[in-house]
């Protein structure tokens, strides 16, 4: 190769280099916050839900979508010119998506059918009412944050609409129609600090808007099986930011729900003590997690958490033997997920733990536990049951005391071990009553 064919071929190069410089210094006019956005159908983030109960009038669940900008800027979160589009994307067995997935606009209020360009279902955006710390969380400070479960009652219905966002106090000539045009835009109210989530002033970019599903007149979607539904977020140059979907089936009763029931226990059950609902490690609880088929939440048509069935069940000769009468030994417990301290299960310090209501997780309350037959300790379990649901039971002891309920030293062993300790010494001291035995140590233990 020569050095003039050499020369030109560097000087070529060079060019392209400092042209490709230039053009990537050039700053947009406008720049926009990148944002994101997630999906869930409870406070606990789940994205699949099966609705329990009503029918194709009464029925609908409730979104939660967050929205996540770059800017740590109050003014500049939430959507700014993006718009998130919802529609049916995916339809049950024996239906299709060309005559019921699609569009969740309103502008067709009757499902016609094949020849329908719209889906199975309308969606609405929902307001959750005036801020309050029960409807929508507020921002915390550096030092203390703050957060609230959202109301996921909120629920819009064919038969009512009551929770359809108006936008009267926001951009002028919006009416409430826009409540039903399948989109959420920048118009929509958001709220902060929900479902778990507390962030400080300073890095409060997440936002949260409702909305909720419901079936379009006409249409059948009670029982039929699992419907897809999609969010899309697309920015003002139409680019799809991301794409977020919820799985949400209808069915007639908990006797098809096809839910999954789960009880577990904590602690040790002393007779005639009360029951915990906290989940610290020395509480003594029982606790009830009810989900569907994915794992997801199970919730009724009108948005209330479901009613499940817990009941503790006495051993009345020899285990698995247990009596099943009310007058046998049977003591029906309170289940609650209410998000109410001290009987719905978790812990929560303001507003941050993991009490939260609607979660699927229930506190199991009783005031007093079965006192035993005998003065020696009685074996009992506990069995949770909801709708079709595999019934589920967990075994538990409940020890005898000659206190209502609370540990004493005339019942309580205690050992102690220790290198060059004497075999008297070492010896089990039981049921102390003075609370007051001295173990001797030799001067030269270590360990013990």
């Amino acid at each position: 190769m020569s050095t003039k064919t050499t020369f030109k071929r560097v000087a070529l190069v060079t060019v392209a280099a400092l042209s490709f410089g230039l053009l990537t210094s050039v700053t947009p006019a406008s720049a926009v916050a990148t944002t994101a956005i997630a999906a869930a159908v409870g406070p606990n983030g789940a994205t699949s839900l099966t609705v329990v109960g009503g029918t194709d009038s009464t029925t609908g669940a409730l979104i939660r979508l967050d929205v996540t900008s770059d800017s740590a800027t109050s003014s500049a979160i939430g959507l700014q010119n993006e718009t998130i589009t919802a529609t049916v994307t995916g339809v049950p067995a024996g239906k299709t998506l060309a005559a019921n997935g699609g569009s969740v606009a309103d502008t067709t209020t009757t499902w016609t059918g094949a020849t329908n360009s719209r889906s199975d279902f309308t969606m609405g955006e929902v307001s959750l009412g005036a801020a309050s710390t029960s409807t929508q969380g507020l921002v915390g400070s550096a030092t203390t944050t703050s957060s609230f479960t959202a109301d996921w009652s909120k629920v819009m219905t064919q038969a009512g609409t009551t929770n359809a966002e108006s936008f009267t106090s926001l951009a002028a000539g919006v009416g409430l129609t826009t409540a039903y045009d399948g989109q959420v835009t920048p118009s929509n109210t958001y709220y902060t600090n929900l479902d778990g989530r507390a962030e400080t002033t300073a890095t409060n970019n997440t936002v949260s808007y409702f909305v909720s599903v419901y079936p379009r007149r006409g249409a059948t979607v009670t029982g039929q099986g699992a419907y897809t539904f999609s969010f899309q977020l697309t920015d003002s140059a139409g680019v799809v930011r991301a794409t977020k979907t919820v799985t949400i089936d209808f069915v007639a009763s908990a006797a098809t729900s096809g839910a999954v029931i789960a009880v577990a226990t904590s602690g040790t059950f002393l007779r005639g003590a009360a029951l915990a609902t906290t989940d610290s490690t020395s509480a003594t609880y029982i606790k009830a997690t009810l989900t569907n088929r994915d794992g997801g939440l199970v919730r009724n048509f009108d948005g209330t958490t479901p009613a499940i069935s817990v009941k503790m069940q006495e051993s009345t000769t020899s285990v698995p033997v247990y009596t099943d009468t009310n007058t046998g030994g049977t003591t029906r417990l309170n289940a609650s997920d209410t998000g109410t301290y001290g009987i719905d299960f978790g812990r929560s310090t303001l507003g941050v733990g993991t009490l939260s209501k609607y979660d699927g997780v229930y506190g199991v309350l009783a005031q007093e536990l079965p006192s035993v037959i005998t003065s020696a300790d009685q074996a009992y379990r506990v069995e949770a049951a909801y709708g079709n649901a595999p019934i589920v039971t967990a075994a538990i002891t409940i020890y005898a005391t000659s206190g209502a309920g609370t540990a004493t030293a005339a019942n309580t062993d205690a050992q102690v071990t220790a290198t060059g300790m004497s075999a008297a010494n070492a010896l089990k001291i039981s049921n102390d009553s003075d609370a007051a035995y001295t173990g001797t140590l030799p001067t030269s233990t270590t360990t013990g």
